[in-house]
C-alpha cells in the first residue's frame, strides 16, 4: 500500500502468500502494506512489509512512530491488533499466534530514538503460544 491512500500492494496473482518472506520470494521490493493468508485458514489479513532491512520480507508486528495512536489497551484489544498497518499498530496476538505456530519465525527488533540513535536485537527462534497459555 502506498501510505498515503492506504491502498493494498495486493499481489494480481491467484495464490495466497502466508506471509511478507514468500511476497518477497515472489518478486515484490517494494514496503507496503500487503495481504496475507493465515495458514490452515481462510483468513486475509493486512500487513505491512519490510522489504529492506536486512534482506527484506519482514512482516511488521508493532510499529510506534509518534504516539498517535495510544497503546494503553486491554487485553481484548491486543489479542486482535488495533492501528492501521499503514502508521502506528500492534498486529494482534492471535494473528501472531497463527503465523509464529505454522512454520520457524525469527524476530528484529529495531529502535530509534527521537535523537536519531539506533539500536536493533535479532532473534533467531520466535514465536507465541496461544490464548489459553497467555501468549507465552
Amino acid at each position: 500500500t502506498d501510505t498515503v491512500n492506504n491502498r493494498c500492494k495486493c499481489m494480481q496473482e491467484e495464490r495466497a502468500f502466508g506471509d511478507c518472506a514468500e511476497i518477497l520470494r515472489s518478486g515484490a521490493k517494494e514496503s507496503g502494506i500487503y495481504r496475507i493468508r493465515l495458514h490452515n485458514s481462510t483468513q486475509d489479513v493486512k500487513v505491512y512489509c519490510d522489504m529492506k532491512t536486512r534482506g527484506g520480507g519482514w512482516t511488521v508486528l508493532q510499529h510506534r512512530r509518534n504516539g498517535s495512536v495510544d497503546f494503553h489497551r486491554s487485553w481484548n484489544d491486543y489479542k486482535m491488533g488495533f492501528g492501521e498497518p499503514s502508521g502506528e499498530h500492534w498486529l494482534g496476538n492471535d494473528i501472531i499466534h497463527k503465523l509464529t505456530s505454522s512454520q520457524e519465525y525469527s524476530l528484529h527488533i529495531q529502535l530509534r530514538d527521537r535523537e536519531g540513535n539506533e539500536a536493533y536485537s535479532h532473534y533467531d527462534r520466535f514465536y507465541i503460544d496461544k490464548e489459553v497459555n497467555n501468549y507465552r
